[in-house]
């Protein structure tokens, strides 16, 4: 006869994981949420943002009304409006009022906006005033991920920490926009950390889908995503390291990119983690459509404006030329990957994909990824190279955002915990037995020598690729944003266990990718 114990281990498969989080979410909160001094400060400070947050979007909605005149604005599409700005048919200012009114309106059901910015008015006026447009975005108002300093406002990632600590100088890609004559009006919402798929944080609250407010707008350029796909601006801003531009596009049903790190300045705009290496960062943009973050991003580049702001931005031409040929392309796809296969239609949607561009002419070969579980490891060993020691410092005193719950509770359990929850998953021939999972087990670098095995590792992972990708002579290679469509709000971040690998976006292919 079984013992008890084994019986019950037999019955719940995921009873590892799900110990170790009910131990988190029980020991955890009472050993590091006690009060302090410094905690019931900051707690101060977020009930103080909500009251005036709540206050001024109140004292908005009683000056911009979205009537009739405000709806045709914000109804016209991109080409239409630009023409109408560029010819004065419209100010400048009645489109900030139109869209003002629109994401007031957005924000009672899906919460993209911070805060809005309160110059924005008065940058309007003065485009209207000058004798000529000022470029080729004169008077198109878009918004700013909330990382991304904006003069006189704060930039906190959902910390409670980095309040009432306004920028004293805009990020290089809002210079630059504004420089181009596009008009910022508001900061959007991100969760807390910005490692996250989630949508969340303490302070300004949880994200909602643009069009379904049950489920989840992504991350962690949240509330741009959710934003735009609502239909608040024609394009924001964003940064992406692991997906923190597409998949909030994707799941909101627009459009990003992720340019080379660097192309776009960097300058101003706030790392959670500034000292990680390994990983590289971008600025990029969300818009409506491909025809916008292309336009956006071709203005961008082709004033090389950002060079008289940051130096180390890279001056890559905008070529013109890859848009206007008529070549035929060859383009590897693949549909899903070992580590996290697809979920419902999302790997269906590669191959529709794959079937229109082959009615167009264009060749399609099957491209196979190296073995996921790897860069998965290597992804583990970079991102907590300090064993989260830097994270944890940002946390410190602060209240924890839903979203990354287990994250957060993974920073405290001890080494050795570790070690035999991973030794434990790893049993073969037991109900339990998950190498998915136990990869999130793995030890973090020990020393700095393990952290330049871990980026050597991620070099030859990208020269398997490279090396592949030559060898069939491809122009490019399609592929899933992230393995599952729009989760539910904030749905458990948990490992990928066998039972619940469809219901938690943990990884995705472009994080996969990033990492290497």
């Amino acid at each position: 006869m079984l013992n008890p114990l084994i019986r019950l281990l037999l019955a719940f498969k995921t009873v590892i994981v799900t110990a170790v989080l009910a131990i988190g979410n029980v020991i955890v909160p009472f050993v590091f949420f006690r009060p302090t001094k410094e905690r019931k400060r900051l707690a101060q400070l977020i009930i103080k943002k909500q009251k005036e947050r709540n206050e001024e979007f109140s004292r908005l909605r009683s000056i911009y009304k979205f009537g009739s005149i405000q709806r045709k604005i914000v109804a016209l599409n991109w080409d239409d409006l630009v023409s109408k700005l560029q010819t004065r048919e419209l100010s400048a200012i009645q489109v900030l009022d139109a869209f003002i009114a629109k994401t007031l309106e957005i924000s009672e059901r899906c919460n993209p906006v911070t805060d809005f910015i309160p110059q924005a008015t008065v940058w309007a006026k003065e485009l209207d005033d000058l004798e000529v447009v000022k470029g080729p975005l004169h008077g198109i108002p878009f918004c700013v991920k909330d990382d991304t300093n904006v003069e006189g406002l704060d930039t906190t990632h959902g910390y409670a920490k980095w309040l009432y600590q306004p920028a004293t100088e805009s990020a290089v890609i809002v210079k630059v926009l504004q420089d181009l004559g596009a008009v910022p009006f508001c900061k959007t919402n991100v969760p807390q950390t910005l490692w996250s798929y989630g949508s969340d944080n303490p302070i300004f609250g949880i994200t909602s889908n643009a069009h379904n407010s049950k489920l989840s707008a992504g991350g962690s350029s949240s509330g741009t995503g959710a934003l735009v796909g609502a239909g608040g601006a024609h394009f924001g801003t964003g940064t992406d390291v692991g997906g923190s531009l597409r998949i909030p596009a994707h799941w909101n049903g627009v459009a990003s990119i992720k340019p080379t790190s660097y192309r776009l300045s960097l300058k101003g705009s706030i790392s959670p983690l500034p000292k990680l290496v390994g990983m590289s960062p971008s600025v990029g943009i969300i818009g409506q459509t491909p025809t916008i973050v292309a336009t956006v991003v071709n203005k961008m580049v082709e004033s090389q404006r950002q060079l008289d702001y940051d130096s180390m931005a890279i001056p890559i031409p905008w070529n013109s030329s890859d848009f206007e040929s008529t070549s035929k392309l060859r383009i590897g796809y693949f549909t899903s990957l070992p580590y996290f296969p697809t979920m419902g239609d999302s790997g269906d949607i590669v191959l529709k994909a794959k079937e229109a561009l082959e009615s167009q002419g264009h060749t399609l070969v099957p491209f196979e990824m190296p073995d996921a579980y790897d860069y998965i490891r290597i992804l583990v060993k970079i991102s907590i190279a300090d064993h989260s020691r830097h994270v944890k410092e940002c946390w410190k005193d602060e209240e924890v955002a839903d979203c990354v719950k287990f994250f957060w509770i993974s920073t405290k359990i001890p080494v050795w915990i570790y070690k035999l929850v991973r030794k434990i998953l790893l049993l073969k021939g037991m109900p339990f037995y998950s190498k998915r999972t136990a990869v999130f087990f793995n030890p973090s670098c020990r020393s700095s020598s393990d952290l330049w095995d871990a980026i050597a590792e991620k070099k030859e992972l990208q020269d398997q690729i490279l090396s592949q990708w030559n060898q069939l002579k491809l122009d490019a290679v399609i592929c899933n944003v992230i393995s599952v469509p729009a989760p539910p709000l904030n749905a458990p971040e948990l490992p990928p266990c066998k039972e619940i690998r469809y219901k938690t976006p943990k990884c995705s292919q472009f994080q996969n990718l990033n990492i290497i």
